[in-house]
């Protein structure tokens, strides 16, 4: 019933022990869902749930999180049981036209939107953690793997596949077939490489099976709640879900640099609020503010007259006003 967390939203790897799909008669695991689905804008994603005003339980000691994307608070409990905690999401979740997958364990869809829902006992004693992350609307059972690739099954948003050629063959590989389909780079952890398509961050996981001879492949991605633009030639990329912040190394000096982010940004409705950088603790600061008033915070250091060192980290409004109520 989605009372423990084992969200890859939550953890940012694979879940282990996912559920297999129901097999067809010939032990083929099937897929219900064919469609092809573009990744969605923050706007899009916020037609089928907007996080940040969807409603919290009345005994909330401290909210981590709450932007169009991502919901994560913590509770005091009445008694030891996080039942009700969880029936109070579910409520909400299927008055707004949500489903709710057959055992699906927090599981949630609409329009083609992904929602998974965690209610967990915290470290403390009397208190809860609640998540709730939309997982974006795309399709993984679709995207591309390798020709030697098998399907294996869907579950909790991860499409797992099988190859037959070596990890780093099918590493590069699943690289350029992403890349070929749109997918912009994002960074690598180890044998994990992150994706961006629009408001979407797709990570692909591709590792060795204990099985010889064979590859695990792994998709799952997670709504982002800002779209955070990458200049052109960048390195050292790294994005971090849980704190909507990315850092990367950017070729060109902070003057073209800041350039970028104001026509990148400016797109989407971003407007700074001032026209320089302000230099404050050996950083160049520059803000930025949406219509929503939500918040875009760039730092740059200058490494070289070639290279800056770029930060770019996101705020919704409901969590700078939590963070105002708080001081």
């Amino acid at each position: 019933m989605g009372l423990v967390c084992t969200s890859v939203s939550c953890t940012h790897e694979v879940p282990p022990n996912t559920p297999h799909l129901q097999e067809s008669a010939k032990g083929e695991p099937k897929t219900t869902d064919q469609e092809l689905r573009k990744p969605a804008s923050v706007a899009e994603a916020a037609k089928a749930i907007d996080l940040s005003t969807f409603p919290i339980l009345p005994n909330v000691l401290a909210i981590h999180a709450r932007s169009v994307a991502r919901l994560e608070y913590v509770v005091g409990l009445k008694s030891f049981d996080v039942r009700s905690e969880y029936e109070f999401q579910r409520r909400n979740l299927l008055e707004r036209q949500w489903q709710e997958l057959p055992d699906g364990d927090g599981q949630f869809t609409r329009s083609g939107f992904h929602l998974y829902v965690t209610v967990q006992m915290h470290d403390e004693r009397g208190k809860a953690v609640v998540k709730l992350q939309n997982n974006g609307n795309v399709n993984t059972s679709k995207l591309p793997v390798p020709g030697d690739a098998k399907y294996i099954k869907t579950a909790y948003n991860v499409a797992d596949s099988e190859a037959t050629t070596n990890v780093n063959e099918t590493r590069e590989s699943v690289r350029a077939l992403l890349i070929e389909q749109g997918w912009q780079p994002y960074g690598t952890r180890g044998d994990v490489m992150d994706m961006k398509k629009n408001a979407v961050l797709l990570t692909a996981s591709v590792a060795s099976l204990r099985q010889p001879g064979l590859t695990r492949i792994a998709y799952w991605t997670t709504q982002m709640p800002a779209d955070l633009p990458v200049p052109p030639n960048s390195e050292s990329i790294l994005y971090q879900s849980d704190e909507n912040h990315l850092e990367l190394v950017a070729a060109g000096s902070v003057d073209e640099i800041t350039s970028y982010y104001k026509t990148a940004l400016g797109s989407s409705e971003w407007n700074s609020t001032t026209e320089r950088p302000i230099h404050e603790d050996q950083q160049f600061i520059l803000l930025f503010r949406n219509p929503a008033k939500d918040m875009l915070r760039l730092g740059m250091s200058e490494r070289t007259k070639e290279r800056t060192r770029v930060t770019l980290k996101y705020k919704s409004f409901a969590e700078i006003d939590e963070h105002d109520r708080k001081r």
